[in-house]
């Protein structure tokens, strides 16, 4: 995970959280490193550390030793600069000039991540965001968008890369585990790539540019997966494996699932993607990656499906009217973006259609934009316009989401357009929901 400037949450996307929980990260990966450390056919060489070589000594003798003793700051920093070294001959990059880390507790990270919330994610934001998520079907009238993103990263995080203040921050309190480490290698990759391409560069957080800015996420987090993953089978010992392999899931109990699955995109779809192009996973090529900081993705289209990125197909620009001027006195547009291939399918799957059928209704995606509008008595309103690569694919789509109305606790409806393209339409009464399809359909 890397922090970002807090950038403003839309229904469909902006699940692109400032901070990531670091089991999130590392579930992407553990079940690779599990089934390929499994038996010891690939050896896993020893990291110099007393951890390391610890555990790799009771594996070898088949009898338990005493747990290692923690490492001092000074001995973790040590170990910390040891692996940000092997992740640069790995990654293939120069070293980023950050200096040593910030050995923080559990409970200053929960300050934190607060802070950096309050500071860099106001009210006005925040509510705005909670209105658009409504307006979506994607919260309930009671919860509010931060603060769920809080609970989910919880007490997973083990640490970040701050690209504003060039800051690695790594949780210590419970010394270096196999854990730590591995969070520490997936982070020094994002130091990494911001040293040498530029993270801004990026432009994650561009307002109206949800799905492009998903689909940028996907190639920093899915190229520090692969880092690390690689980093893992050179350095990491046998037991410290298997140790990673008894990780529990996260407890998301009482988290919407779309904002689990959004945030788990980048990670999982990332790496798969990033793999494709880099080869060997355990001796990576990153020179298709590197070139792809340069000419960066432009939908989650295109880290699905490898061959939309190999041809550079483009998104289809869409418009939509001026919903909030046609509505009248005291409207007021909330967000405006494209939603994307992965967010559709991450939608119709919480409204109840399967994940299957849900991925499958948001293939041959061409292009889309919603629009959410909101008057001062509370009123909502939303216009989402869609196309398809072909007459097919937009049935498939409105065929899924007659299915997902069902979910909905207010007037919606989708329908086909005479252009061929799928209007969907929310909105919190009756009369304004049909006032509002008079205006996006005509």
């Amino acid at each position: 995970m890397r922090r970002d400037r807090m950038p403003r949450m839309s229904p469909a996307q902006r699940f692109v959280a400032l901070l990531v929980a670091a089991l999130f990260v590392v579930g992407a990966v553990v079940a690779g490193i599990t089934v390929l450390g499994d038996g010891g056919e690939t050896a896993a060489t020893a990291s110099p550390t007393a951890t390391a070589s610890a555990s790799q000594d009771a594996s070898a003798s088949g009898t338990p030793t005493a747990e290692p003793s923690r490492p001092t700051d000074e001995e973790a920093l040590a170990i910390l600069a040891d692996i940000g070294a092997r992740v640069e001959e790995i990654r293939g990059l120069a070293s980023a000039d950050i200096g040593p880390a910030d050995l923080i507790t559990r409970e200053q990270l929960g300050e934190e991540l607060r802070r950096i919330f309050d500071e860099e994610y106001p009210v006005e934001e925040r509510e705005q965001d909670n209105i658009a998520l409504r307006a979506f079907g994607l919260l309930e009238p009671g919860q509010d968008v931060a603060e769920l993103q809080l609970e989910l990263l919880g007490a997973g995080v083990l640490g970040f890369y701050d690209d504003n203040e060039r800051r690695m921050v790594i949780v210590a309190d419970a010394g270096l585990d196999a854990l730590a480490k591995l969070t520490y290698a997936h982070e020094y990759t994002h130091a990494l790539q911001d040293a040498a391409f530029g993270l801004d560069s990026l432009a994650i957080d561009t307002p109206g540019e949800d799905d492009r800015g998903l689909a940028r996420t996907a190639l920093q987090e899915g190229d520090a997966n692969a880092t690390m993953l690689a980093w893992a089978f050179a350095n990491l010992t046998q037991a410290e494996i298997l140790e990673l392999g008894e990780i529990p899931l996260p407890d998301t109990t009482g988290i919407p699932s779309w904002m689990a699955a959004q945030l788990d995109f980048p990670y999982a779809a990332g790496q798969f993607w990033v793999t494709q192009l880099v080869g060997d996973p355990l001796a990576p090529d990153f020179t298709a990656i590197d070139a792809a900081f340069a000419d960066p993705p432009t939908s989650t289209e295109q880290i699905i499906h490898r061959e939309k990125w190999d041809a550079r197909e483009e998104p289809i620009p869409v418009d939509l009217p001026d919903l909030a001027t046609a509505l009248g006195e005291g409207w007021e547009e909330i967000d405006s973006t494209p939603v994307g291939e992965a967010s559709i399918a991450i939608v119709l799957e919480y409204f109840g259609v399967s994940p299957i059928d849900a991925g499958l209704a948001a293939e041959g995606w061409g292009g889309d934009r919603s629009l959410v509008v909101a008057h001062a008595d509370g009123d909502v309103a939303l216009a989402w316009r869609l196309v398809w690569d072909t007459p097919a694919d937009a049935t498939e789509f409105l065929d899924a989401y007659e299915t997902a109305l069902d979910a909905l606790a207010f007037p919606a409806s989708v329908r086909q357009l005479p252009d061929g393209a799928v209007l969907v339409v929310h909105a919190s009464t009756q009369e304004l929901h049909d006032a509002t399809l008079g205006i996006a359909g005509g």
